[in-house]
């Protein structure tokens, strides 16, 4: 959840030295010398682990889907330039009331045990999706699913649906699994076989590193034909390992990248993702309680500021909107946005007053008849952060010094990861530093914003049966035009009640060794970009 540099499909993280050993064998055949066998295609990635493991009902982190979607297929992806496009569905249709979906599927596409993916499959896992935790928001008006015949499934919602095709798109989470073969073993997702995607794992050590070799019955075979990588969380060794060739493609920090690319020693791409950083709150009790506090620190966090010191000036920067511009339902706010520092602290100043916030002699702000708090009570709050995410911690040093210059006081504290995100999940936390991705709009209001979104007890907090009317409403419109509106309304909403205060987002540094070609940075946890990727 926390951090964005596992969200693209090429996710990071590892020293050099747990590398030792990779390099020497990447070009050529495993089988020893003397053996005439072609020269096998092969790359090391640098990974975190799945620790949530393998399983799509269960696992949401990004450390998870991108093992997923390399070996869990999908009906449907998107190319590189962010359009929908069919995966193992050819073609797909939809009835005019937008109730219904029938997807033909590609005829040679077979799973990596050469078995043909079928109709029945794509029902089977459907079927499972929608009783998983995972995608049973997403699928909350799918009613049924019906095989037409081997190659054609029929899916019916509840409500019409424009989306629809984009939910089954769904990288990892949404993967078509072997009926036959996860009902053969009860501990299937330990080590997956029988997969549909681009590769099938072949070896997997715990905390080590797992091996995966291309699937012969892809529609597409990919050009490389194996990939390792090195699970690890070990920031310090990525740009070692990508300058000594000992790793192909990996996440560096942003120091690195821009030392990489002066001297042109790898490629460094970075994707326009839809990552946002974000400050969440507990909006049930003051100060945030209060809407025009929310808005003065909104005025207050310097973007810019943010941006220069903590991210090398990489991520893009948001003075209201919260979806990318490549969205089709992006609308540009710049509610937050001024002339100049002077008259955005001027702003926050005045806000802060309205309500109930008092200025002292020497700057500092306490509470006069403000609800729930005594009078005189100064406005102090603690800003926890992962501690093992140095640019949050460089973040909230930053929101230190910005709301210092507003009469409010911050104590960054440094908390440990493993319990952060299940203490904010139970509301512990004032104020906090959080950072996520989604593909798009409507799986951002759906799981950020949604009552029963699966990260909406992260970011938003958000119990709103109006706000869920209006995302089921935009999921269920019959044409993109009705569900641009409704998410445009949306936009402009969360812009001024601040349910979590987005101020820019995390694009990942991916580094990539001069030896792989034609690799992009995707704008999701999709492996369609490795598929396109060559070694040459």
């Amino acid at each position: 959840m926390r951090r964005t540099t596992t969200l693209f499909g090429v996710s990071v993280l590892v020293g050099a030295s747990a590398l030792a050993g990779c390099g020497g064998s990447r070009s050529g055949s495993e089988s020893g010398a003397g053996n005439s066998a072609p020269a096998v295609a092969e790359i090391t990635m640098l990974q975190p682990e799945p620790s949530q493991g393998l399983d799509p009902n269960l696992a949401a982190s990004d450390a998870s889907r991108i093992p997923m979607a390399m070996m869990y297929e999908t009906l449907t992806e998107r190319d590189a330039s962010g359009k929908l496009i069919g995966a193992l569905a050819e073609k797909w249709e939809s009835s005019p009331d937008g109730k219904t979906y029938t997807f033909t599927l590609r005829d040679k596409a077979a799973f990596s045990d050469g078995t043909p993916i079928t109709a029945e499959d794509v029902k089977f896992s459907f079927d499972r999706m929608k009783a998983g935790e995972v995608m049973k928001g997403l699928l909350s008006t799918l009613t049924g699913v019906e095989v037409v015949d081997p190659k054609t499934i029929r899916f019916t919602l509840a409500k019409p649906s424009s989306v629809f095709p984009e939910t089954v798109g769904r990288p990892g989470s949404a993967g078509i699994l072997s009926k036959k073969a996860v009902e053969a073993k009860s501990d299937y997702f330990v080590q997956p076989t029988a997969t549909s995607g681009p590769w099938q794992l072949t070896s997997y050590i715990p905390k080590g590193s797992a091996t995966f070799e291309v699937n012969p019955g892809y529609p597409t075979p990919p050009k490389i034909a194996k990939i390792k990588y090195t699970f690890s969380e070990d920031p310090a060794g990525h740009a070692a390992a990508l300058e000594s060739g000992s790793g192909d493609i990996a996440n560096i920090g942003y120091v690195d990248a821009e030392r990489l690319k002066a001297g042109g020693v790898v490629q460094v791409l970075q994707s326009d993702a839809l990552a946002p950083l974000f400050w969440g709150w507990d909006r049930s009790k003051p100060p945030f309680s209060d809407k025009k506090v929310r808005q003065a620190i909104a005025f207050a966090v310097d973007r810019e500021s943010r941006q220069t010191a903590c991210w090398s000036g990489t991520g893009g920067i948001t003075y209201g909107n919260i979806l990318r511009p490549w969205d089709p339902n992006y609308t540009e706010i710049n509610a937050y946005r001024t002339a100049s520092r002077q008259e955005s602290v001027a702003k926050a100043k005045a806000l802060l007053t309205e309500a109930g916030w008092v200025e002292g002699a020497a700057g500092a702000r306490t509470a006069k008849g403000v609800s729930g708090m005594a009078d005189g009570a100064p406005f102090k709050v603690t800003v926890p952060y992962e501690s093992n995410w140095p640019a949050a911690g460089c973040h909230v040093q930053v929101l230190q010094q910005n709301l210092k210059e507003i009469g409010v006081e911050v104590t960054p504290e440094k908390y440990d990861p493993a319990a952060y995100w299940g203490d904010a999940a139970k509301g512990k936390f004032a104020m906090y530093h959080g950072g996520a991705g989604a593909s798009g709009s409507a799986d951002l209001y759906q799981n950020w914003f949604h009552s029963k979104g699966s990260l909406t007890a992260l970011t938003t907090h958000l119990d709103d049966k109006s706000i869920d009317a209006k995302i089921d409403d935009a999921l269920a419109a019959t044409s993109p035009e009705g569900a641009g509106a409704i998410f445009k309304e949306l936009e402009q909403w969360q812009a001024d009640e601040l349910p979590m205060l987005v101020i820019g987002y995390q694009w990942p540094q991916v580094a990539v060794g001069k030896r792989v070609k034609n690799f992009t940075a995707p704008l999701d946890a999709d492996s369609a970009n490795l598929v396109r990727a060559e070694v040459g």
